[in-house]
């Protein structure tokens, strides 16, 4: 699990280094992250603030960008299988 969970936030953190909304919800998604295993979110809060990206933030922001939205929504959905 340690390997899937490096990963993901490996790919989190490089797209979160470009330019675009992508990295504007890559970077949400690893502040979330770090809130979360720092015990400042309840893992409630975190996978509410997660479908909320998944869900909400990345069809509206991405709606033109198919692949980065899919992208966006798979990372939320395996950042939330890892709390």
């Amino acid at each position: 699990m340690l390997g899937e969970e490096g990963n993901m936030l490996e790919q989190l953190r490089e797209v979160a280094g470009q330019p675009g909304p992508a990295a504007k919800l890559a970077n949400d998604m690893l502040v979330f992250y770090d809130e979360y295993t720092s015990g400042h979110l309840s893992k409630e809060e975190y996978e509410y603030l997660l479908n909320e990206i998944a869900d909400i933030r990345a069809q509206q922001e991405l709606a033109s960008d198919e692949i980065a939205l899919r992208w966006v929504v798979a990372a939320a959905k395996g950042l939330m299988s890892l709390a």
